[in-house]
């Protein structure tokens, strides 16, 4: 990916990240939470950030094999030191590997005292941490040209190992998750996530500024720098409206698709409410409002062919265009995609679609077939419990939509109460009227190039009509309809056989003998 950002501007946005991680570390030592871990490896908080950013860089930078004299150009411009020996003219290159492979490896103890600090504060130090951390690794990147699928795929492993030292507990006023970390990594533009800081340790930020420096930050900022964060400010205004712009055009496009499905009236005014409750949840927290839990997890309930895998694939779209999900991916799957034969195989299968899954939604067709499992063992509800915690686990990225029968669905929910408390949603498609199914038939003909007469449609229309609910049921709605299309197909074509050569008019038309 090519960087928007020049070489002035991409230095500027690592200095002024690093003076964050800098004014947050102080915080930490002020505090008193840097006494023990300094009194067993003797080093200030600066000297252990200023190695801890150093050794990240160089890994980012080996990994990625763009290791050279402007990385460590860079990297020692904005930690002002070579702690961790970079310039050494003894040191080689896997001994600088090593040395940075060692760091890197270790519990990362900046990022577990944010955490603390979080915990007993009911603060937000640490994912302010880590988006000043990104935002240092991806200039790094992007100075060298190297934002891609090996950056993300590094910056994603790291991102979820040291996940666990700061995304516990439930005082946080706001948290950095795989979807934030997903989007900072694949945006072309920097941006810092828009956390509710505290004024504890902003203010002591500013002020430390203010005080160690002798005057405000911009006094000692050279006019290079200045100019490269007007720069940066111009760029990230002008991305911010372009993103939202593409966003809005992307939700509207995807809307007009879901209003143009024949049929389906309620479950349009059931995604469109789900759409409207979702803006209004984003802005209560543009204002700082307490938060709104939201199910986004969806049960359709329905007979086959009544548009539920289709609805389900626009869902996924219009998550991702609402910032609910990464990708907006969907995944399809039923019990054989989830179960396995053997006893301990089915979780580790149930594990694999889920990952397949992840950034986007997994439909699951005929889930109820997962409860009543008395046939083969206990490898459904393995199933089940399998998925229940899978579902949990990656709750920032991830949307379950189960679909099958309405009195089924309902006895499959109450087989594990995890299920109950995660799908809270129903939205119910109903059978296709005959007028509607009519109309799907005319639209596959027109996407064919086929003009249907008057006679064959009435006729069409009458048939449907006189179908009873359990003749309509085993019809399949949309999929029965896509049958009788082919079978018309072929009718048309032993008709036209016997012509010597049909006209491009005689080709295009269905008339009533091909639906007779």
């Amino acid at each position: 990916m090519q960087s928007s950002y020049s070489k002035e501007t991409l230095y500027c946005i690592g200095h002024e990240n690093y003076d964050k991680l800098n004014d947050l570390s102080l915080v930490l030592s002020e505090e008193g939470y840097w006494e023990t871990p300094e009194s067993v490896i003797h080093k200030s908080v600066e000297d252990m950030l200023a190695l801890y950013v150093q050794a990240l860089c160089v890994s980012l930078s080996l990994f990625c094999k763009t290791y050279h004299r402007e990385d460590m150009e860079f990297i020692l411009d904005i930690t002002k030191t070579d702690i961790l020996g970079i310039e050494k003219e003894n040191i080689s290159f896997e001994g600088i590997r090593e040395a940075a492979d060692r760091i890197v490896n270790s519990p990362p103890i900046l990022l577990q005292l944010c955490n603390l600090y979080d915990l007993e504060k009911k603060d937000c130090m640490a994912a302010t941490f880590m988006d000043a951390l990104f935002n240092i690794l991806l200039a790094l990147t992007d100075l060298c040209q190297a934002r891609n699928r090996d950056t993300a795929s590094y910056l994603m492993a790291y991102y979820k190992k040291v996940n666990v030292f700061y995304n516990s507990g439930d005082t946080y006023i706001y948290r950095m998750g795989e979807r934030e970390v997903f989007r900072k990594i694949n945006s072309e533009e920097f941006s810092t996530t828009p956390l509710f800081l505290k004024t504890s340790h902003r203010m002591a930020g500013e002020d430390r500024t203010h005080n160690d420096r002798g005057g405000s930050k911009e006094s000692h900022t050279p006019k290079s720098q200045k100019s490269a964060v007007a720069e940066k400010q111009e760029l990230t205004a002008g991305s911010a409206h372009t993103d939202a712009e593409t966003e809005k055009d992307g939700l509207k496009e995807l809307l007009s698709e879901l209003d143009a499905l024949i049929g389906l009236d309620e479950v349009k005014k059931e995604i469109n409410s789900l759409i409207n409750l979702i803006k209004v949840k984003k802005i209560r927290e543009e204002y700082g409002m307490p938060a709104m839990n939201i199910s986004y997890h969806m049960v359709y309930t329905g007979n086959p062919g009544t548009g539920k895998t289709t609805v389900a694939r626009l869902v996924a779209a219009i998550y991702k265009e609402l910032g609910i999900l990464s990708k907006g991916n969907l995944v399809e799957t039923d019990r054989s995609g989830l179960v396995a034969g053997y006893v301990g195989q089915t979780a580790l299968k149930v594990k694999e679609v889920v990952e397949e899954a992840l950034g986007g939604v997994l439909f699951i067709d005929e889930a109820y077939s997962l409860a009543g499992d008395n046939l083969s063992g206990d490898f459904g509800k393995e199933a089940v419990d399998a998925l229940v915690k899978l579902m949990e686990d990656n709750r920032d990225n991830l949307v379950v939509i189960v679909a099958g029968y309405k009195e089924e669905m309902k006895s499959f929910l109450k087989s594990n109460t995890g299920l109950i408390s995660r799908f809270n949603r129903f939205i119910e498609f109903p059978d296709y009227t005959a007028k509607e199914l009519t109309e799907i038939l005319l639209s596959m003909a027109g996407k064919a190039g086929l003009t249907v007469e008057e006679e064959a449609i009435e006729h069409i229309t009458e048939y449907l009509a006189a179908m009873d609910a359990e003749k309509t049921k085993e019809f399949g709605n949309a999929r029965g309809i896509r049958n009788i299309f082919e079978k018309i197909l072929i009718n048309q074509a032993n008709r036209l056989a016997v012509l010597d050569k049909p006209t491009k008019e005689q080709v295009a038309v269905i008339n009533l003998l091909d639906v007779v």
